[in-house]
């Protein structure tokens, strides 16, 4: 009789383990990639609070400057938009290595800093990274 060996759908359970680390390192790549997007758009069009300076070339909007890069890289405009805003909200020594964009981008929402920096340090009870 022959022992069962333990699957996860049509994988070994070691094979999953070597499939988890390999997309980990994936999902690390993307989480690096969406913040360069960030940064970078962070540089061209910095944030402002609402009502701030407007742009000396009316052509130039905020808008129509993310536009354009989103264009020029092809992305859709919401999605550097996002990238923009979610970089902003997350200053490089506070980025979480091992931890997904999707999570910063969640947490970004956080409006104190202080409590936003600590939630991403702390995953949820019984949740693995």
């Amino acid at each position: 009789m022959s022992e069962e060996i333990e699957k996860v759908g049509a994988v070994s359970q070691s094979r999953y383990e070597q499939i988890v680390a390999e997309l980990r390192q994936v999902v690390e790549q993307q989480t690096q990639g969406q913040f360069t997007i960030g940064d970078r758009a962070l540089e061209i069009e910095p944030m402002r609070p609402r009502g701030g300076v407007v742009a000396a070339d009316p052509q130039w909007t905020v808008a129509e400057s993310l536009r354009r890069l989103a264009e020029d890289i092809g992305l859709k405009a919401n999605t550097v938009k996002t990238a923009r805003w979610v970089a902003s909200r997350w200053p490089k020594e506070h980025r979480q290595t091992g931890v997904s964009y999707t999570v910063h981008r969640i947490l970004a929402d956080i409006e104190d800093p202080d409590e936003r920096f600590a939630a991403i340090k702390t995953p949820p009870e019984g949740k693995a990274r």
